[in-house]
């Protein structure tokens, strides 16, 4: 059985930094690929004809694939899925979209809005309120050929986090961006069952949009609040109530 890393690429999750690890260990074998546009998605079925079409690759990265994995006789994925605090995340969002400038609309606002302002139209827009409102959630709860189940609530979105926590439940090398170094580390034993050798090593973060990466979670947090009125604080708690349990139980399943 031919085994394969799959890294689910979730965007502003440290997945750049982790791309960068996969290049530097396997060179051309690491095959990084995405549609031709930013909502296009790469079904089960799509995904294996990727794997099976790159014979002498090892590891796969896309922004576009979601879980869970293809099934096949042929070869065993092994999936890479990170997860980050939901609020750290908004921040990365808003910082990188302010930055780029790159059109769409949610950059649009990060350039004329300052993050509170940013996060209120978020809330209060059918559209854009999917990248405020437990994101994380969506995009891991997912079944084969589906995407996540979805309930619009008047602040919030609602979706199916016992699926995708049946999903994660799966997935052996799972890490969290704000301990991506600590869980990163497991990674060599984990894959070595599966006759994978991967260093680990040491790697600078890559794409990052904040530079206070020295301090801790609860001092970041503490920061993204400052910015925040306590209204808006609470709204976005609420909004991101799935993706914080989410957290929660990476974290309880990593120990």
């Amino acid at each position: 059985m031919r085994h394969v890393i799959c890294h689910y690429h979730i965007y502003k999750n440290s997945g750049t930094t982790f791309d960068h690890l996969l290049a530097r260990n396997f060179g051309d074998r690491h095959v990084a690929f995405d549609g031709p546009f930013p909502y296009f998605s790469i079904g089960q079925k799509e995904l294996a004809k990727i794997i099976q079409r790159h014979r002498g690759a090892i590891a796969f990265s896309s922004h576009q694939v979601a879980l869970p994995v293809p099934v096949s006789l042929e070869f065993n994925v092994l999936p890479v899925v990170f997860v980050r605090e939901p609020l750290l995340r908004i921040y990365s969002i808003y910082r990188y979209k302010r930055s780029e400038n790159d059109g769409t609309l949610t950059s649009e606002h990060a350039v004329s809005m300052d993050f509170d302002e940013w996060c209120r139209a978020c809330l209060a827009h059918p559209v854009e309120i999917t990248q405020v409102s437990n994101p994380q959630t969506r995009m891991l709860g997912g079944q084969a050929g589906e995407v996540s189940l979805a309930r619009r609530h008047k602040e919030w979105m609602e979706y199916d986090l016992q699926q995708a926590l049946r999903n994660l439940r799966l997935v052996e090398l799972l890490a969290r961006t704000e301990h991506f170094s600590a869980d990163v580390a497991r990674f060599p034993e984990i894959l070595g069952k599966y006759g994978i050798a991967f260093d680990a090593g040491e790697t600078e973060p890559q794409n990052v949009t904040g530079s206070n990466l020295e301090k801790s979670v609860e001092e970041r947090l503490a920061q993204v609040e400052s910015e925040l009125s306590p209204q808006t604080h609470a709204k976005l708690i609420a909004a991101n109530r799935q993706d914080l349990a989410l957290c929660a139980a990476v974290a309880a399943m990593l120990g």
